[in-house]
């Protein structure tokens, strides 16, 4: 397995954001939104290991990339085979992430990554990237990730994949995602923060 990565191929980038956040806190919004604002290409870290995930075990990748509750059914295990992976090659997603969308990153001088969840996401992006980078922790209440749908599930909500980056984390950014009224606010505080 290749594990090297060409940082050259991605001399254009201005910034990146690094979004982190629990389950139902608003990351894929937030990013959307951004990326809609700022014109700038999203990645999901997750959306390589889905599709390899499905392609292996012969099911709906698509299904798999939506927020529907078809990828409940396989969340545990897709995390538990996506540990395997990540023990034999910690950036293996973070590579795949951009490999598949190549052509838009070569050409987008601002990328968007919603998903990060372990330090080792952070470690790649900061080895290529350091000069470039901001942080961006979202945060949104219990009551308020209920209200969208979450439901506290054991082996999951306590997992590393969900818990390993709610310490030891310097964020450049944190948004709070529970108030509607400071929700522009804060949308603008992080574009200008973006843009200069």
């Amino acid at each position: 397995m290749n594990t090297s990565f060409d940082k050259s191929k991605y001399s254009n980038v201005k910034k990146i954001l690094l979004l982190s956040g629990k389950r139902k806190s608003g990351k894929d919004y937030i990013g959307e939104k951004l990326a809609e604002q700022l014109q700038a290409v999203l990645l999901h870290l997750s959306e390589p290991l889905k599709l390899e995930y499905a392609r292996i075990n012969q099911i709906n990748g698509e299904q798999l990339l939506d927020s529907s509750s078809y990828k409940e059914n396989y969340r545990k295990d897709m995390i538990r085979w996506g540990e395997e992976k990540r023990n034999e090659d910690p950036s293996i997603f973070c590579r795949l992430a951009i490999e598949q969308k190549h052509e838009m990153c070569s050409l987008n001088p601002i990328w968007i990554i919603c998903d990060i969840r372990r330090y080792t996401d952070i470690d790649f992006f900061q080895k290529y990237f350091s000069d470039r980078l901001l942080l961006v922790r979202i945060e949104a209440s219990i009551d308020k990730r209920k209200m969208r749908g979450w439901i506290f599930t054991s082996n999951i909500d306590d997992s590393e994949s969900e818990c390993q980056l709610d310490k030891n984390v310097q964020w450049t950014f944190v948004f709070s995602n529970n108030d509607s009224d400071s929700f522009h606010e804060q949308m603008n505080n992080l574009i200008e923060m973006i843009n200069s």
